[in-house]
């Protein structure tokens, strides 16, 4: 998975709910016009260790992220959301993703 994807699309996410091991976000709508909209299909717990699945309900326009919170804290999906500059956003994601030292 591509950490910057993360960052990239974090302008349309919105945490409805978090609990340990679960992570709900709204999402607006807007997200389908942006290019990396579509690398959101590739969430999978084969794309991303610690990953356990995801829905979406597009009725709600909600994203729900089960994971392994062993494997991926969620105090970095929370900083990651509210990170104020692209630069953090992109650090945090590759946590994240495992692709950097935690």
């Amino acid at each position: 998975m591509n950490p910057r994807v993360l960052a990239d699309l974090r302008k349309f996410l919105k945490v409805a709910d978090h609990t340990p091991g679960r992570l709900r976000l709204k999402v607006d709508l807007a997200v389908l016009r942006h290019p990396a909209a579509s690398q959101l299909r590739a969430l999978t717990p084969e794309t991303w260790p610690g990953l356990r699945g995801t829905r979406f309900d597009v009725f709600t326009s909600t994203l729900t992220l089960d994971y392994d919170p062993a494997v991926l804290p969620g105090e970095l999906f929370d900083d990651l959301l509210a990170a104020p500059d692209d630069e953090r956003a992109v650090q945090l994601a590759a946590r994240l993703c495992g692709t950097t030292p935690a």
